[in-house]
């Protein structure tokens, strides 16, 4: 089982609270069972959630004064599916993390021993920014903020890209690529806003010439396309050719022989590889194919756009189809020892956040699936 601290800490704590999930609850048994780092955080956490300074901060808690400091701070609604637990229970989850966070020095004093993690030596997958003239510049190493290059000033970050040209005429491209596991943002030379999910690129000019701002996707990415009339904005796959002034879309381009372009606001025109158009309305998104053209269908941003908040939603979803979100984001292939079992449906979501082993426990219980991950393969019977 993959360990990740910060994740068992918070399943001990919705345990300690009673909020935890039954599946989530049967995943923490067997990892405290199992695995002697997640025991002896469970017996750290038990130890300083059970002191006495922490009953004392328990019987000072005031919820509704709580409630009234963090309101205003929620600028928009979970998505439905989010919202499995009342707001009292929240609360007591939150003071139980504030009591952890508190006690985190006691946690990193304590030595772990006999823990050898091999993939620490393994580097990680890069974010890429591959220029024209063959220089990989390596954007996830945010040591150095700034990057120089003879037409642009490059400014990285954790999260996101950005640049001052110092040729407004340059006619320089270059293609960011986006790894399994990670997503990444750039903003263009125009004001345009890109995000990129996993096992994504774009290819983009430094700066827009001429009479469109073109750029070239594979994979999947949201565009907040700054408003010029008299150019415009064209986002290119390998299918369809989306057409914008200034709007807002997700464009998915993740399946060989399906293109979807979904329209959060303004408008858009897209046209595909024989001559078919169509316009879109905002909460209408196109889904297009060469054998059957466009076809447009009232669309939910909840759940469309939920991988932006590193969440995927999928309902009646064939298993073989989220085999392919299991290796954008986790780099986990899924082998189908049963190939019977490819085309069977389920309905739940998956986090980036938490360990994959929690969604092997989620289609094991709900799908009756028999799953096992092994050598970074996930086989399935």
């Amino acid at each position: 089982m993959t360990y990740n601290k910060a994740y068992f800490q918070e399943l001990i704590i919705e345990q300690v609270a009673g909020t935890i999930s039954e599946e989530e609850s049967h995943l923490l048994t067997d990892a405290i069972q199992n695995d002697s780092r997640v025991k002896q955080l469970w017996d750290e956490m038990q130890h300083t959630l059970s002191s006495d300074q922490a009953q004392s901060f328990f019987n000072a808690i005031d919820e509704n004064k709580a409630w009234n400091k963090v309101s205003p701070q929620i600028t928009s609604p979970l998505p439905k599916a989010s919202r499995r637990l009342p707001i009292a229970k929240w609360l007591s989850m939150a003071a139980l993390l504030c009591v952890a966070f508190t006690a985190g020095y006691y946690w990193r004093s304590v030595p772990v021993k006999n823990t050898v993690i091999a993939k620490n030596n393994i580097k990680a997958p890069a974010i890429e920014l591959r220029m024209a003239n063959g220089q990989h510049i390596d954007l996830s190493d945010t040591n150095k903020k700034t990057v120089s290059v003879p037409f642009a000033n490059l400014t990285k970050g954790a999260n996101g890209l950005s640049y001052q040209l110092n040729n407004a005429k340059t006619d320089e491209w270059s293609t960011l690529v986006i790894p399994s596991k990670l997503n990444y943002r750039i903003v263009l030379s125009d004001g345009t806003k890109v995000w990129l999910n996993s096992l994504s690129s774009l290819r983009f000019p430094f700066a827009f010439s001429g009479k469109t701002r073109d750029v070239y996707l594979t994979g999947e990415a949201f565009f907040k396309v700054a408003k010029n009339a008299s150019m415009p904005f064209i986002v290119h796959t390998s299918q369809t050719d989306v057409k914008v002034l200034g709007t807002e879309f997700n464009v998915n381009t993740y399946q060989l022989d399906k293109t979807i372009t979904s329209l959060v606001e303004g408008s858009v025109s897209t046209s595909g590889r024989h001559k078919q158009k169509t316009l879109l309305q905002p909460g209408y998104q196109a889904i297009y194919t060469d054998a059957a053209g466009f076809d447009t269908q009232p669309f939910d941003p909840t759940v469309e756009l939920a991988w932006m908040k590193d969440i995927y939603y999928f309902h009646n979803t064939r298993l073989h189809e989220i085999s392919d979100v299991l290796l954008r984001w986790f780099d986990v292939d899924v082998v189908f020892d049963n190939p019977a079992k490819a085309d069977e449906a389920f309905s739940g979501a998956i986090e980036k956040n938490k360990p994959v082993d929690v969604f092997i426990q989620n289609i094991k219980a709900s799908a009756g699936v028999d799953a096992v991950l092994k050598n970074g393969v996930l086989h399935i019977r």
